[in-house]
């Protein structure tokens, strides 16, 4: 399986938390999620945005946030979460280009990052996770969860004769 297989495995484990379950499947969820535990912490860190480029979007959003159109009660206009710049257009451009330019090193870093982040989750991972019988699936499961332990060869699947 890819690396971003193992993401989508552990937070589909982690969404079964807290459901009763038998104590062998709660087992199997356990004891695979402890095993990702490490490789999805250090997937974790590698996505993290650089603070320099946290600092950008933050400057970026809360510029767009004061140069936006405002409603009758004084509260930016937000239209598919964006806020909605008109009137200040040309003004919002000119201060969006000179942040830009104040923070390239940390935007061209944060797009390098992207795409090294990208290569990593393509890459192969060899999971030898406990497996479990489709027989002690619980009725209830979401296919979407099957998919991911089908994925991670995780379920012995019937023999049929």
């Amino acid at each position: 399986m890819k690396k971003r297989d193992l993401i989508s495995l552990h937070n589909s484990l982690t969404t079964l938390e807290g459901r009763p379950f038998s104590v062998k499947f709660s087992y199997f969820i356990a004891k695979n999620k402890v095993m990702l535990k490490n490789e999805f912490t250090a997937l974790d860190v590698a996505r993290k945005p650089d603070p320099k480029f946290v600092e950008f979007d933050t400057e970026r959003a809360k510029l767009a946030h004061d140069m936006s159109d405002k409603d009758e009660k004084g509260q930016a206009k937000i239209e598919n979460n964006n806020f909605i710049i008109v009137e200040k257009v040309n003004e919002f451009k000119d201060a969006l280009e000179a942040l830009k330019e104040k923070y390239s090193k940390a935007i061209t870093d944060q797009e390098k990052n992207i795409k090294d982040f990208e290569a990593i989750l393509n890459e192969e991972f060899e999971y030898k996770g406990p497996k479990i019988d489709f027989k002690d699936i619980p009725a209830g499961i979401e296919p979407s969860i099957l998919e991911d332990l089908i994925i991670a060869d995780l379920i012995i699947e019937e023999k049929s004769e």
